[in-house]
């Protein structure tokens, strides 16, 4: 007896249900007999539906599952669709509230607050006007007529999409990892669709241009096919190539952050080359076929052919060093000298060197230069005498005048000049005095 009172107490106290009132802004095409579902897993059904004083849809869930009740505060009902092709498919989600909010009892109440009705796809399409559905209309037609016969293809381009997917959800983790730079990011991209939502004219031209380009895209099916046949080869090649310009990269930087400080001089000069630059795009073809082509009437079949001048002209060049190292000291002597040659040259006799001036008009100092021999009848040079007419006071021996010394000393002394080099082969004794 004692066994059998212990099994019915259990059978009855198990087999019994929870009920509990939701209020719905409307039933949202709910019926009796459709789930209660927590977590996707069906734990009740509706039982009741009905209107309260408030023209509110009241909704009797019916929950069998002891594992799930009793309810508590913040417990949320939310009436969902089976699935986007079904019509009336409906079922009621419960989220459970935290086990420390208080219980709510046997026939207890969701408010309204804590519940959400179903948002029909027709409700979505009322919202919009007539050319809008008109326009979404032709958009499911295009997407109907793009992928008509191309079944194989789209569940191919989607297994082939997964790895894509698989690192997108990856880049979202990372992307939500760093929150407050995500935020940023938020921020200032409502600001830029604030900025673009601003050209709403731009926009509307820009929407039938879009159509017109997708549509001749879609006329070159053929060539695109082609081309995306040709890609794979292409990535890898571009793969090999940005693998050896990564350590390319790794050699430049020194050179990047030497040009630093030029780097403005060198926009400024990059800039007025691009009409260098397009102009020689003409040129460049021509130069090449200047540099190099078939036979040796090219640039480099002249070099070619050219005898090797490094064995001339590296021994003319070392005497020509050597010439000019020597010639040196001799064209620094002459060079004082240059105004006593222009004067003698150029001014001549009765010339701009006539500065002398009396009673008698201008007059010239003459100096006859010669030599303190004469032959005799032998035809031998003999030495004369100082006394002998003609010669008298004449003086020997003037081989280092100073440059200036050719005539009478200036006033303000400026000649004879000495050279303030040490050694320069000048006397300042061999005057005409």
């Amino acid at each position: 007896m004692l066994a059998v009172v212990v099994v019915a107490l259990l059978l009855f106290r198990g087999g019994g249900s929870y009920t509990v009132h939701a209020t719905f802004d409307n039933a949202s095409q709910l019926v009796t007999g459709d789930q209660v579902k927590v977590g996707g897993v069906a734990v009740g059904k509706v039982s009741e539906l009905a209107l309260d004083d408030n023209a509110h849809a009241r909704v009797t869930l019916v929950i069998d599952d002891d594992s799930v009740t009793p309810l508590h505060d913040g417990t949320r009902a939310e009436v969902r669709s089976v699935g986007l092709a079904s019509i009336a498919g409906r079922y009621v989600s419960l989220t459970p509230g935290p086990n420390n909010g208080r219980k709510i009892g046997d026939g207890g109440r969701i408010e309204a607050d804590d519940t959400s009705s179903e948002v029909d796809l027709d409700t979505v399409l009322n919202t919009l006007d007539p050319e809008t559905l008109g326009d979404l209309r032709q958009v499911v037609q295009g997407l109907g007529s793009a992928t008509a016969g191309r079944a194989k293809d789209f569940n191919e381009a989607m297994h082939a999409l997964n790895p894509a997917l698989s690192q997108t959800a990856a880049t979202t983790r990372e992307v939500m990892r760093d929150q407050r730079a995500f935020e940023g990011f938020l921020l200032e991209s409502a600001d830029v669709v604030g900025a673009v939502a601003s050209r709403s004219p731009e926009l509307e031209r820009l929407v039938p241009a879009a159509g017109s380009t997708l549509q001749a895209i879609a006329s070159r099916t053929a060539s695109l096919d082609e081309i995306l046949r040709r890609f794979p080869p292409t990535l890898r090649e571009a793969n090999t190539t940005l693998v050896n310009l990564r350590s390319a990269i790794g050699d430049l930087r020194p050179t990047v952050r030497a040009a630093r400080p030029v780097a403005p001089l060198l926009n400024t000069t990059l800039v007025r080359l691009r009409p260098v630059a397009r102009a020689g795009v003409r040129v460049i073809p021509s130069l090449r076929r200047l540099i190099d082509r078939p036979g040796r009437e090219d640039l480099l079949g002249v070099i070619r052919a050219m005898p090797s001048l490094a064995a001339r002209a590296v021994p003319a060049f070392d005497s020509a060093v050597k010439t000019t190292k020597y010639a040196l000291p001799v064209v620094e002597t002459l060079r004082a000298y240059g105004p006593d040659l222009i004067g003698g040259q150029v001014e001549g006799y009765g010339g701009a060197g006539g500065i002398y001036y009396d009673a008698n008009g201008h007059y010239q100092r003459i100096s006859g230069q010669g030599t303190g021999y004469s032959l005799n009848n032998q035809g031998s040079l003999i030495p004369q005498l100082p006394s002998v007419g003609g010669l008298t006071g004449y003086r020997t021996g003037l081989e280092a005048r100073c440059p200036g010394a050719a005539t009478q000393p200036a006033p303000d002394k400026s000649n004879p000049w000495h050279p303030p080099r040490d050694g320069f082969p000048c006397d300042s004794k061999d005057n005409p005095r």
